[in-house]
């Protein structure tokens, strides 16, 4: 009797663990399939965003300004989300599972002739800059003095915008809030906004003049209205070393406290790259404000006009002081490559022209470096479909022999 009731027992145990694991078996399945619906949905979702003047947009985010901002899904991007949605546990990078970056791309890695190059320009012509590029796809760079601190000049407006957009982002201000123009926060220092009759301007107006046009009274009148213990913590946060108090800034010069570095410039831009402090559209939006400003850097640097180019400039010309800055993202095919230049002692045509020479030649080596990556990848690619012919013939040819 008590072995019947041992093998009851048994084949019951076996029972439920046959139940438990096809339990466990259709959670997971339905669990995919779920998160690979849930992809689905938002890549069959299209983005429809309505031009930048109308500050109008399709898409919803939590707590999002709903900025003019205009970009789409790539349907060829989202076909690639859907074959590899459940990555979490691959040991690659998610933008390769998720179609980001495709597999034998053949990144550029090896920016030391570009350096070299580039020394040796400043060294014949003893110039005094400091450079800093990284190719923004795999983290490759180099820097050329990159260390030493320069004032920011109007580099000091990108913290001031980003702010902004937080506090638009947090619901305490929008894109039509209103803000006076007070008389002693016009300047004629740079931008003509100073000239304006009107006594308020909107939010949206003053942010697009200080980064377009680097406005200084756009810039002095949004400064105004942020708070600077949250711009203390957003410089600390970028490691850039500028006091809050930065508008006063000779004082600061003078005592050399309030410098930045073509490393400290690279943290803001990457930040708004990678949208690593607001949601995408407000990163798409600050960025999208720095693509054709009134500093033409495309014609000084020669570039043709389907490169697209981001930058913020700044220059300081007062007393015996000289500095002219240039910082941006170059976008060359799927190439995302940061440059920034900072110059001291040189006039402003001199330093445009030096700044346009680096630009150049980033772009330049860029180029000729995907053409070469081309050729590489071809020639391992006819040599890889060689050897699977070989082996594809001598498997038929053993074939053949086989009696």
């Amino acid at each position: 009797m008590s072995n019947i009731n041992s093998k009851a027992k048994f084949v019951i145990f076996i029972f439920l663990g046959i139940i438990i694991g096809f339990v466990l078996t259709f959670v997971i399945f339905n669990t995919e399939n779920a998160e690979i619906k849930k992809q689905s949905n938002i890549c069959n979702k299209k983005i429809e965003l309505k031009n930048q003047n109308t500050g109008n947009f399709t898409k919803k985010l939590p707590n999002t300004s709903q900025n003019p901002s205009n970009y789409e899904n790539k349907n060829e991007t989202c076909s690639n989300i859907l074959k590899q949605v459940n990555y979490s546990g691959g040991l690659l990078s998610p933008r390769v599972y998720a179609g980001v970056l495709e597999p034998r791309s053949f990144l550029i890695t090896n920016l030391d002739p570009l350096k070299n190059d580039l020394q040796s320009y400043l060294q014949e012509q003893n110039i005094n800059t400091s450079i800093y590029v990284e190719n923004l796809r795999n983290g490759v760079n180099f820097g050329i003095r990159s260390g030493r601190g320069y004032f920011p000049a109007s580099l000091n407006k990108l913290p001031i915008a980003v702010l902004i957009m937080q506090n638009i982002e947090y619901g305490k201000i929008s894109f039509n809030t209103t803000f006076p123009i007070m008389d002693d926060e016009r300047t004629d220092s740079s931008g003509t906004l100073y000239l304006t009759p009107a006594k308020e301007l909107t939010v949206r107006e003053l942010l697009e003049r200080m980064l377009k046009e680097s406005d200084n009274t756009a810039f002095n009148v949004l400064y105004h209205h942020a708070d600077k213990n949250e711009l203390g913590r957003l410089l600390d946060y970028y490691n850039v070393k500028i006091n809050v108090n930065y508008p006063y800034r000779r004082l600061e010069y003078a005592n050399q406290t309030d410098l930045v570095t073509t490393v400290s410039l690279y943290n803001i831009f990457s930040s708004l790259y990678l949208s690593t402090v607001l949601y995408e559209p407000d990163s798409e939006y600050i960025l999208s404000l720095l693509k054709n400003t009134e500093f033409n850097i495309k014609g000084i640097a020669n570039l043709p006009d389907d490169i697209v180019v981001v930058q913020k400039y700044g220059e300081y010309y007062i007393d015996d002081t000289k500095l002219f800055h240039d910082c941006g993202i170059m976008y060359v095919g799927q190439s995302r490559l940061f440059y920034c230049i900072m110059t001291k002692d040189l006039e402003a045509e001199d330093a445009k022209r030096v700044i346009g020479h680096v630009v150049n030649h980033i772009y330049n080596f860029i180029v000729f470096a995907r053409s070469e990556m081309k050729i590489y990848k071809n020639e391992t690619e006819r040599n890889s479909n060689s050897l699977n012919a070989l082996s594809s013939d001598a498997l038929i040819n053993s074939t053949q022999q086989l009696p």
